[in-house]
């Protein structure tokens, strides 16, 4: 039987070199606004290009103006200071450290350089008629934590209350922007997080959700060393639970049980190297999850698309076409 299957890109798009440069002219006062935004708006036109090309049913508008995946709540929460680069947990790739020394706050509509980047990329998705659904991009509030320098807040309880407050506001002003927010939460698979945040993390999500009318992509990557995390992936309140296939294929045997009913993102296209997937795989893991009983499945990146360059990436993503014309059994 050949079906259609679901499929997204997750998080960021890789800036290529001639976009770098022009974000570094800028920084120094070589080029003005106008002409960055020139470029920006042609880098996401052309991911939405391809977007459309492969038919992907969800995508993000690629993160062009933001060094990672962190550094874009310094367009929506006041109260924070970047710090100095720090590894993302154990990659080879580097992040802006949030410094908290105040109560975070989310930012007033015209100070909220997130929310107008997407507000710009939606005016650039209805100019090429994309039928594709548009994502928000954010960290969750247990990765913000563990990736924050937090001189202001006497538990990590109360930052990420915090944080979801900021986010619950921010959601209210994205449900007429996007179709989607994808929360990124590599942290819940993280060492030494205390069980009492564990515990806290349901009512945290709940309230930063609380009222949220788009759909909500829960996305985590990493090997999953502890399986009684899922537990508590698979409590939160979202529409789509995310899986790095990649990292995780000899456990999801264990991981499958908690499929039953539920919708699920798989990350299958390795974001970490540039060796390209077997298809055959990936209809293997996409019939199998089927099997279970999962009510939706969609198939994309296992992670960042920053580790890799664009040409790799663009194949990669291509590969996903080829889920048109194949036998898919239900």
């Amino acid at each position: 039987m050949i079906m259609n299957v679901k499929k997204a890109l997750v998080g960021s798009f890789p800036k290529n070199p001639k976009l770098g440069k022009v974000i570094s002219w800028y920084n120094t006062g070589k080029i003005n606004k106008e002409k960055l935004e020139k470029h920006i708006s042609e880098n996401i036109k052309k991911l939405f290009e391809l977007a459309g090309n492969i038919k992907l049913e969800y995508t993000t508008n690629g993160l062009f103006r933001w060094d990672d995946i962190v550094d874009v709540t310094f367009g929506f929460i006041s109260g924070t200071e970047k710090g100095p680069l720090q590894r993302f947990f154990d990659n080879n790739f580097y992040y802006r450290q949030p410094i908290i020394k105040e109560k975070i706050n989310v930012k007033k509509r015209e100070e909220n350089s997130f929310l107008q980047d997407l507000e710009f990329s939606r005016k650039i998705k209805e100019e090429v008629s994309l039928p594709s659904k548009l994502k928000a991009v954010i960290p969750g509030p247990l990765t913000y934590y563990v990736l924050s320098d937090n001189r202001y807040y006497n538990s990590p309880i109360e930052l990420m209350m915090d944080y979801a407050s900021v986010v619950n506001s921010l959601s209210q002003e994205l449900s007429s922007v996007v179709d989607a927010i994808e929360i990124h939460e590599p942290a819940i698979y993280t060492n030494n997080i205390k069980r009492d945040i564990l515990e806290k993390l349901p009512e945290i999500y709940k309230s930063m959700l609380d009222n949220v009318k788009i759909e909500k992509h829960l996305i985590t990557y990493f090997e999953i060393n502890n399986l009684k995390r899922l537990d508590t992936l698979f409590s939160l309140p979202v529409d789509y639970f995310g899986i790095d296939v990649i990292e995780n294929l000899k456990k999801l045997g264990r991981v499958y049980t908690y499929f039953s009913s539920r919708k699920v993102y798989l990350g299958m296209l390795n974001a970490r190297n540039t060796k390209m997937e077997r298809i055959t795989t990936i209809i293997r893991v996409y019939n199998s999850v089927k099997r279970k009983g999962v009510s939706d499945v969609i198939i994309g990146n296992n992670t960042l698309f920053d580790f890799i360059p664009e040409v790799v990436v663009v194949k990669k993503l291509k590969l996903l076409k080829k889920l048109e014309k194949v036998e898919i059994n239900e």
